[in-house]
Parts: C-alpha cells; sequence; structure tokens
C-alpha cells in the first residue's frame, strides 16, 4: 500500500502542474484535432469503407500527439532541478517510472477521448457502438505500451543535447509492434457490426508487449536515472 501510495503521489504532483500550465494538454489536443481536420480534407469521402486507413489515420494522429507529452515527462524535473530531488527520495526508482507512466498514461487517454468523437463524425459511416467497449480496451492496452516505452526513453532522452529530437528516433521504432496491432485491431473494430473474432489475437499482442515493456521499464529505470 506505501508503494502505490508513493505513485499516487507523483500522479497526483503531476497532474496538479498539467492543471496549472495546460501547456502538455492544449499542445497534444491542438495537435490531434487539427492532424484528423487536415486528414478530412485531403482525403474526405475516399476513405469511405476504407476501415484500416482510417484507423491508421487515427492512430498517427496518437501517436504523434503522445510524442508531444511525453517529451515533457521530465522537462520541469530536469530544467527546474527537480529530478535530483527525486532520485535523494526514499524511494524505489521504480515508484518513480510508475507514477510518470501513470501520468503520462491518463494525459493520453483523456486527449484520445476527446479527439475519438471528432474522428467518428470525419471518417466512420457505420455504427460501431456495440464494439465501443473493444475500441476503449484497445485503446487502454495501447496506451500502457506508449507511456511505458515513452516514459523510459523520455528519461534517456532527458539528458541529451537534442532531447526533443532524441525521444522520436528512440521511440517510434521500439514502438511498431504495439502501431501495428492497434492499427489492425481498430480497422476490424470499425469496420464490422458484429464481434470481429480476429481482434483478441491483436489483443493479446498488445497485453504481451505492454507486459514486456512495464517489465523493462521497471528493471532498467534506476540504471537509466543514475546515467
Amino acid at each position: 500500500m506505501n508503494y502505490l501510495r508513493r505513485i499516487l503521489t507523483i500522479v497526483g504532483k503531476d497532474i496538479a502542474a498539467e492543471i496549472r500550465t495546460k501547456e502538455m494538454m492544449n499542445s497534444m489536443i491542438v495537435f490531434v484535432l487539427l492532424t484528423l481536420v487536415i486528414f478530412n480534407f485531403a482525403f474526405g469521402e475516399r476513405l469511405e469503407g476504407a476501415a484500416e486507413a482510417s484507423a491508421g489515420i487515427l492512430w498517427v494522429a496518437f501517436l504523434f500527439a503522445a510524442v508531444l507529452g511525453l517529451n515533457r515527462v521530465f522537462v520541469h524535473e530536469k530544467d527546474e532541478g527537480c529530478l535530483d530531488g527525486l532520485m535523494l527520495c526514499p524511494v524505489d526508482r521504480s515508484v518513480i517510472y510508475f507514477g510518470k507512466a501513470l501520468a503520462s498514461l491518463i494525459f493520453i487517454s483523456v486527449v484520445e477521448l476527446i479527439a475519438l468523437p471528432i474522428f467518428a463524425i470525419f471518417f466512420i459511416r457505420t455504427s460501431f457502438l456495440v464494439n465501443l467497449w473493444l475500441l476503449i480496451l484497445v485503446l487502454i492496452l495501447s496506451n500502457v505500451g506508449i507511456a511505458a516505452v515513452g516514459t523510459l526513453l523520455s528519461a534517456i532522452s532527458i539528458n541529451t543535447k537534442a532531447r526533443d529530437l532524441m525521444l522520436p528516433i528512440l521511440f517510434f521504432p521500439v514502438i511498431v509492434p504495439i502501431l501495428i496491432a492497434a492499427v489492425k485491431s481498430t480497422g476490424l473494430i470499425i469496420s464490422s457490426p458484429s464481434l470481429p473474432g480476429d481482434v483478441f489475437v491483436w489483443l493479446r499482442m498488445l497485453a504481451i508487449y505492454d507486459i514486456i515493456f512495464m517489465l523493462v521499464g521497471f528493471l532498467t529505470f534506476e540504471y537509466v536515472l543514475e546515467e
């Protein structure tokens, strides 16, 4: 319980800081909505019936918006000297990792929930409400992996000179398996009025990668911070 309480303390700190500044959320929301609007004007009705292409557009918007947010995970701590304070706290380094990852997960999920109705209006012509719970499950599993990888790589890139450029270079190759599974499963969900059986294959892949990435972050985060 003390371990969980310490994680939630870090999450609460990040949420309170974001509520005061609104730097991360505003930029993420504006970026993802602008991306969807541009793709709508560029392709419009040509994407009607092309569920996988629409799903690709959705995840391109989500992924680039997530990178904008993940770039800011450790910026304030690094620039204001708070990172040294976190490292001096008498807690396991994994507490910092899970706290930061959970806060990133919340921010990314909120942005996606705001953008999802806009995406449905622009690109979806058939009802997928019967499979809405599946789509939410895909979003959650994908976001867990994105937050787990992004938090670890953000801690690595924050100590480099080109930190804004380094995170995307490290992040996109690692996140490819999650991106493929998210696009495939989302395409199946929005294209089928019934329950698509194949989607569970991709959901299992997402769950496996989430576990792997969280374990890697848990085991290596202490060494990343010390370096």
